[in-house]
């Protein structure tokens, strides 16, 4: 029994890392596969030598010899030799930038959360032929895992919310409750056993009150039975659904493992399981606006600290970059140029993603109520418009 007792003291010690710990090894596992893509790419990519650089260079001779002969011979006025810059400017390739000294470990591992995050900022991208067949192999694989990482990673944080939110007003219901029983004088009195009812206040009931007198003088209690009355009939029509469309009994309940240790049932006794009816009534339920607020919230926290690393991008341009990047968009047109900060670009965009995912999990219900609701409103006022028309 004592060696009984301390492998359950044991199990119950370890029962919520065994519950952290698939996730936590999805985050590892990104983290880690991070890492290699990064000493990958640094050797493939930084480790060549640059095939554009000369011609980068012949490039911009050229536009300094045009610029130095108009200048000497006073051929060309300065708007000609601007308009002659323009010109030539227009043959200018991206891939020239692109050069090895970029690829260090920290610009390869921003290139690598840019692939499997999908953003694709454009900024750094490989420019050899093993670097691209890499970069496909890597984004084949990655894409994957970083959906899975959200959606576990997304469900988890939807899960704490909608409890901590429940929680929250659980608590501030029994707030409620506590601050209106001290003004009614009718919640300050406690029973004796023989059903007389003692007030604080020095009033005695000898005999208990009937329930037509209860639900004729307490308008909550009234309120409440209709409720529940309501409820009741909600309930049974549930079962008869499902005893019209299940024929045969079911097996026992699987939310409950105790009743797999109890007797067995008498012959022709059948133990049907309720859990499904309960799904509906246990979605994850959190104020729609409360998801927005936490969304935009990050976005703006993000917007708030990111001059702080990326002095260049100030202003509403933080705001909009945080907004682009979070939802994986990616334009391009505002990147990162601190390649010491881009492992906080990188960490910013996977929490970010992580929350958007928290964000339609939680509201993926309420947006479809609403869509059945608008085509049930659409589909009444269709039906309204045809009795109008026939009675004409």
């Amino acid at each position: 029994l004592a060696e009984a007792d301390v492998l359950h003291e044991h199990g119950r010690r370890c029962a919520p890392f065994e519950r952290l710990f698939p996730h936590l090894t999805l985050c590892c596992a990104l983290v880690a596969y991070t890492m290699l893509g990064a000493f990958i790419f640094m050797l493939v990519e930084g480790g060549s030598k640059s095939s554009t650089e000369d011609e980068y260079r012949n490039f911009l001779s050229q536009i300094v010899e045009m610029v130095q002969n108009d200048t000497n011979h006073n051929s060309c006025t300065l708007s000609q030799i601007i308009d002659k810059v323009e010109r030539q400017m227009k043959e200018f390739k991206l891939i020239w930038l692109q050069s090895p000294s970029r690829w260090d470990f920290l610009g390869s591992v921003f290139f690598c959360c840019t692939i499997f995050t999908t953003v694709g900022y454009g900024q750094i991208y490989p420019v050899t032929l093993l670097g691209k067949v890499l970069c496909i192999i890597y984004a084949m694989v990655g894409i994957p895992l970083m959906l899975l990482v959200l959606l576990d990673v997304g469900d988890f944080l939807a899960f704490v919310m909608s409890k901590a939110y429940n929680c929250a007003h659980n608590l501030f219901k029994k707030w409620l409750r506590w601050r209106t029983c001290r003004r009614r004088p009718w919640s300050n009195r406690r029973t004796l056993d023989d059903g007389t009812f003692v007030f604080r206040h020095g009033g005695v009931i000898r005999q208990p009150l009937d329930i037509q007198q209860v639900l004729k003088s307490q308008a909550d209690v009234r309120h409440h039975s209709i409720h529940l009355h309501k409820n009741k009939d909600i309930f049974e029509k549930l079962l008869a659904r499902d005893n019209l469309m299940i024929k045969d009994p079911l097996l026992r309940s699987l939310s409950c493992p105790e009743l797999d240790q109890m007797p067995k049932p008498p012959s022709g006794f059948a133990i049907w399981d309720f859990s499904g009816l309960g799904n509906v009534m246990e979605d994850l339920d959190v104020p729609f606006l409360l998801i927005l607020f936490i969304v935009f919230a990050y976005i703006c926290f993000g917007g708030i600290i990111l001059p702080l690393w990326e002095p260049q991008i100030e202003g509403f341009d933080s705001y909009y970059f945080c907004f682009i990047t979070v939802t994986t968009i990616g334009f391009g047109d505002i990147t990162p140029k601190d390649p010491k900060c881009f492992w906080i670009t990188s960490v910013f965009t996977v929490v970010g993603m992580s929350i958007m995912s928290m964000a339609f999990k939680l509201s993926q219900n309420r947006i479809v109520s609403f869509y059945q609701y608008c085509i049930r409103f659409i589909g009444r006022a269709n039906t309204d418009v045809e009795n109008d028309l026939s009675n004409y």
